[in-house]
């Protein structure tokens, strides 16, 4: 008979000794880094621990299914927040991982010295901490420089705008309660920077308060809170119709039909992606995304017709020339992988299950480019694919890898995608998984 006690998962206390370098230095962990495999380095480095693997995935706060996929190299082994988890608690030089070495936070009255060349140096350190009186100084600093006379600076927009890059990025790792507080603050900051500014930096203040307001609703439509980020989105249009931003206006219009599709109602889906189009003076990856949340609405609705409108979203992003610029601009990090894996929901959407399985399956190795959250969704999509096709097995997988993204951002995206294998609830295996599915919501 097995003893119980001594399966249990033991929990450290306190942080995890510091590992001696020869381990960082050994061949194993060199052919680690040079194979690319960052969950080979954690599974070396939690042996080194000597942590079981559910016990790591108690401490990371992850399932045991969870730090084993990561270590046998699943997608979830290049996100970049489960690899900073894992960087933090492991004690992982960041580079083994593939990570720049920016953890340390800023001290106290350092941004207010720093002139317009610094910014950029410290701020991804500081959001790391997301500390919010630090937050307010560096945003202070980037708008009146080093002077501190109240004058605002020649680039304080353009340094507001590398802000607001640098808090969007955080967004692919970070949970979205810690980006919250401080997003709604910069929001405020630039609003009243707006309010006693005149002329041409008042609209160019304007444009960027409403990215700032834009993404803020967003964030409301992450935590299920569609009425907040109905109410931000109106006003990051009303804001951006005011700055005469096309790109702004066209993206909200992209948004209030994205926030139309959760809610069910695919005409406006369609008649929102199709008013973002409507606008003039609009840059070609702004379009690529209303034509593909067109196509989106067109799937939704059962028109196979969502297939060309994917089409010539797919080539707009595969043309378009990124900008060459630290400053935050609509759908700079947008790409063909986000079409293409909006093609692939539409098939499900289409009940064409196998072909939306082939098509996902086909993108999974490019996975690890596109959002956590956005991993959760489509992962849980893949599984309602597989459980509608018949494979109740896939389908358990998948959902547990879903879920598990699901607590790691705190996004109820996922958790409604999942809770669509309430159908499947008969199988034992799916009824644990909406179970823990429904204590979430």
């Amino acid at each position: 008979m097995s003893n119980p006690a001594k399966n249990a998962v033991v929990v450290p206390d306190g942080p995890l000794p510091v590992l001696p370098p020869a381990i960082w230095e050994s061949k194993e962990v060199r052919d680690a880094v040079a194979a690319e495999s960052p969950g080979a380095v954690v599974a070396i480095a939690r042996r080194a621990h000597g942590l079981r693997q559910d016990e790591l995935g108690t401490l990371a706060g992850f399932s045991q299914s969870a730090i084993s996929r990561l270590e046998a190299g699943s997608n979830i082994a290049y996100d970049l927040r489960v690899l900073r988890t894992m960087q933090r608690l492991l004690g992982i030089p960041a580079h083994l991982l593939g990570l720049t070495d920016r953890t340390v936070p800023m001290r106290s009255g350092e941004a207010r010295s720093l002139g317009a060349g610094g910014l950029e140096a410290v701020a991804k350190d500081l959001v790391v901490g997301m500390e919010g009186k630090a937050l307010m100084a560096l945003c202070a600093s980037a708008a009146f420089g080093a002077n501190g006379d109240g004058v605002l600076a020649n680039d304080a927009v353009s340094q507001l705008l590398v802000l607001r890059r640098i808090v969007n990025d955080a967004h692919n790792w970070r949970g979205t309660g810690a980006l919250m507080p401080a997003v709604r603050n910069m929001y405020d900051f630039i609003d009243a920077l707006r309010r006693n500014a005149r002329g041409e930096i008042r609209r160019r203040l304007l444009g960027t308060g409403a990215m700032y307001a834009e993404f803020y609703g967003w964030l409301h439509e992450e935590i299920g809170d569609l009425r907040g980020a109905g109410a931000w989105t109106s006003r990051a249009l009303e804001q951006g119709q005011a700055a005469d931003d096309r790109d702004v206006v066209a993206y909200c219009y992209v948004r209030m039909s994205q926030l139309a599709e959760v809610d069910g109602d695919d005409d406006r889906v369609i008649g929102l992606a199709r008013a973002a189009q409507r606008e003039t003076g609009v840059s070609p990856i702004v379009r690529a995304m209303a034509l593909r949340q067109e196509a989106r609405g067109l799937a939704r609705a059962g028109y196979d017709a969502c297939m060309p409108r994917f089409d010539l979203a797919q080539s707009l992003a595969l043309s378009v020339e990124r900008p060459q610029s630290d400053e935050y601009s609509i759908g700079y990090c947008f790409t063909d992988l986000h079409v293409e894996i909006q093609r692939a929901a539409s098939m499900v959407d289409l009940a064409d299950h196998r072909r939306a399985i082939t098509a996902y399956t086909q993108l999974m190795p490019r996975w690890g480019r596109i959002c956590q959250w956005e991993q959760g969704v489509h992962t849980a999509k893949l599984a309602y694919a597989y459980a509608a096709s018949g494979d109740v097995e896939q389908a358990v997988g998948f959902g547990f890898t879903a879920l598990d993204l699901a607590r790691a951002t705190g996004s109820q995206l996922i958790v409604t995608e999942l809770a669509k294998l309430g159908p499947w609830h008969e199988t034992p295996a799916i009824a644990e998984l909406t179970a823990e599915v429904t204590q979430l919501r």
